[in-house]
């Protein structure tokens, strides 16, 4: 076995005494880093967790982006729209305006009387 050394906080030196007990500072200790290690599984576990909810996010993303862009053409398509109908109706008004503002006929018998 080899000897490692490490310096920690007074603080955190009476926390862990008070949970040590009896134990053996080497036994305590030992017996922590092998739970830690033998724990290192999980924590890939839920970095695959991690990666997933990153994938999916940035499918989310894309897919509101793709939305974005499908209603921002749909937008376009509907102004351009409107806008021709816009135009055809102006015509339209031209047309009868003129029609309205022009003089009418007059029959030539309608001068004598």
């Amino acid at each position: 076995m080899k000897t490692i050394r490490f310096k920690i906080d007074e603080e955190l030196l009476k926390k862990v005494d008070a949970i040590r007990g009896r134990t053996s500072k080497t036994v305590f200790y030992s017996k922590i880093l092998n739970e830690y290690i033998s724990k290192k599984p999980e924590d890939n576990h839920s970095n695959n967790q991690i990666s997933n909810l990153v994938n999916e996010f940035e499918k989310l993303r894309a897919e509101m982006a793709y939305k974005d862009a499908l209603i921002k053409s749909m937008k376009d398509e509907k102004i351009k729209d409107m806008q021709n109908q816009l135009n055809s109706l102006q015509l339209e008004y031209q047309k009868l305006l003129s029609q309205l503002l022009k003089p009418k006929p007059h029959k030539w018998w309608h001068f004598w009387s």
